[in-house]
């Protein structure tokens, strides 16, 4: 049966795109997923067929079993399943999809207009499939649905695109084909079939190409897009060609069979914040804060993934997103926080213990050189350190000193004294010079990684922290240079939590800053990541180990612990998160 077109224009962009294309070219949309050539002689319609084809060969269950079809397009595969003796429900969160669906099979089938993660069946399926729709979210978010969706011992059989080579530093929207199948056996599914088609999708995209082009001026008209978003649609799909032949991509069909587990692994957001409140408690021996939890990870900023069992959270590893600069380029970190596992239920840290499958599962999600962060780090203790090491998941690249300047020492210190402290506010003229301060310090980092530190970084990270005060300092020269510092208690002292100025300033601004704090009878430290003390030369600057280390993200592709050792400029406003 024919898909009426006025649905097309309704489809989610490119799909729009490509049904008329194919209702130009053929008259007919049977399918909006990738095509199989199979043999030479195929035509683009009939090379989407053995694509269904080699899918529904790998069903594992027989006829008359319950299958959800998820993302059901334009409904041709649920009612093929149908024409083979298969109960079909199928669902899509495209309204014009599920129109489509509708034309095809007029009341025959279930359909609901349905996201997977909304979707509230009354009973459970045999199988799931996801026909090129499991892109559209989380590969967690998959797996962590379908077992609530499956019966015991179901199947799910996913065709998609994956990225297929981690090995170079290009942000990818697609996860890593290795990474969702270890992501699956984690989550509980055993991978029973795989089959790799990029050979036959690339022979598929190299036939479409042409037809695109041949019917642009067409589709500008049908579709209302401009002749450059076509063209850029042209251009993206022959990127898609070329990584597909280079194997940067891969197309595969998976089948995987749900295993019994009492784990279920979901990202974090999935949950409300309060469920998070007995794990932290339990965990940090603290109160947990709600606001404080929301300033971490709300907004976007955070990513975690969270291990529930018999519906509560029992582990969670989370993570914060942090704008950097990269030896001088811009970059994203995840800044590893909130590592928690109930006592009850600790175990022998090995690769099934709960610490392992969050940890491991989170870098594979958002670590990496395909992801969006290409680096992870964190503030680990020494014993999670050790254990991460052990299951090669993280590589030391530094530790944090504490830098002070001893009782005395300014007595007979005949440095320039012409650096005078006073007390600032984020609303101070001075202080909202800390924007042009930042430019002149990122000019000294090609040579490193540091953590944006501008005006707005700064008051989020400082202003909006619910649960602690801060002292904001404005450090001036007589020549008119200058310095910003934060500071808040710690014990008889202060602890500088960031210094911001121009690197050949930054000696002189922590000894004009320790000086005050002497002065005052409140000492200051500074604490420092080991490899950038060379920054500090100055008379009676004692250093002392605080114990703890600065991993990085050893178990997905990215730069090497060896090229990341000694270049993290980190102090204590980088670790104040946890």
């Amino acid at each position: 049966m024919r898909i009426m077109k006025t649905t097309h224009q309704s489809l989610i962009f490119p799909l729009n795109v490509y049904a008329e294309l194919l209702e130009l070219a053929f008259g007919q949309v049977d399918f909006l997923s990738y095509g199989l050539q199979a043999e030479p002689g195929l035509s683009i319609v009939e090379a989407q067929q053995a694509m269904t084809t080699k899918l529904l060969a790998m069903l594992e269950h027989g006829p008359g079993s319950s299958v959800l079809d998820v993302g059901c397009g334009t409904g041709m595969l649920a009612q093929q399943l149908m024409a083979s003796g298969y109960q079909v429900t199928a669902i899509d969160a495209n309204e014009a999809a599920i129109a489509a669906a509708r034309q095809r099979f007029a009341s025959e089938a279930p359909l609901a207009l349905a996201e997977l993660q909304a979707f509230e069946p009354d009973q459970r399926f045999d199988v799931l499939i996801l026909q090129n729709s499991a892109r559209y979210q989380s590969p967690l978010t998959v797996f962590a649905h379908a077992r609530r969706l499956l019966k015991a011992g179901g199947q799910l059989l996913i065709q998609e695109e994956f990225t297929g080579d981690d090995a170079e530093r290009v942000a990818e929207p697609l996860p890593v084909l290795t990474h969702v199948v270890q992501m699956a056996g984690r989550a509980g599914f055993e991978l029973t079939q795989q089959h790799d088609v990029s050979v036959g999708v690339g022979d598929w995209l190299q036939r479409c190409l042409p037809l695109l082009e041949q019917h642009m001026v067409a589709l500008t008209e049908r579709t209302g897009l401009s002749t450059q978003m076509l063209s850029d649609l042209r251009q993206s799909m022959s990127a898609d060609l070329s990584r597909c032949r280079s194997g940067r991509y891969v197309h595969a069909l998976l089948s995987f069979r749900m295993e019994d587990t009492d784990v279920t692994l979901l990202p974090a957001e999935a949950l409300p914040i309060e469920q998070f409140r007995s794990l932290f408690e339990n965990s940090f021996d603290t109160d947990f804060s709600a606001e404080l939890w929301h300033w971490k990870y709300g907004q976007g900023r955070g990513h975690s993934v969270v291990a529930c069992k018999q519906g509560e959270a029992v582990a969670h590893y989370g993570g914060i997103s942090r704008d950097i600069l990269y030896f001088g380029a811009p970059e994203q970190a995840l800044q590893i926080c909130d590592v928690m596992v109930l006592p009850q239920h600790r175990s022998f840290y090995s690769r099934s213990s709960l610490f392992f499958l969050t940890a491991a599962t989170m870098l594979e999600l958002h670590a990496g050189n395909t992801r969006r962060h290409l680096l992870g780090f964190g503030f680990p203790n020494l014993k999670a350190m050790h254990v991460a090491q052990r299951l090669k998941l993280y590589a030391k690249t530094d530790e944090l000193m504490a830098l002070s300047f001893p009782p005395g020492c300014f007595d007979t210190n005949t440095g320039d004294d012409a650096w005078t402290v006073a007390s600032g506010s984020p609303d101070t003229g001075d202080w909202k010079r800390v924007d042009v301060l930042w430019q002149q310090m990122a000019l000294a980092f090609t040579d490193g990684i540091v953590g944006l530190r501008n005006a707005h970084y700064l008051f989020y990270r400082y202003v909006q922290r619910p649960g602690l005060d801060y002292q904001f300092h404005v450090i001036s020269h007589t020549s008119g240079e200058k310095a910003v510092a934060v500071t808040r208690d710690h014990g008889e002292g202060f602890l500088i939590m960031d210094i911001i100025t121009a690197d050949k300033n930054m000696a002189a601004a922590l000894q004009a800053l320790c000086r005050h704090g002497h002065d005052i009878g409140r000492p200051m430290i500074f604490w420092l990541s080991a490899g950038q003390q060379q920054r500090f030369q100055a008379t009676g600057l004692q250093a002392d180990a605080t114990g703890i280390h600065i991993p990085c993200n050893a178990w997905t592709q990215g730069p090497s612990a060896e090229k990341l050792q000694g270049k993290w400029w980190l102090t204590a406003g980088d670790m104040d998160f946890l």
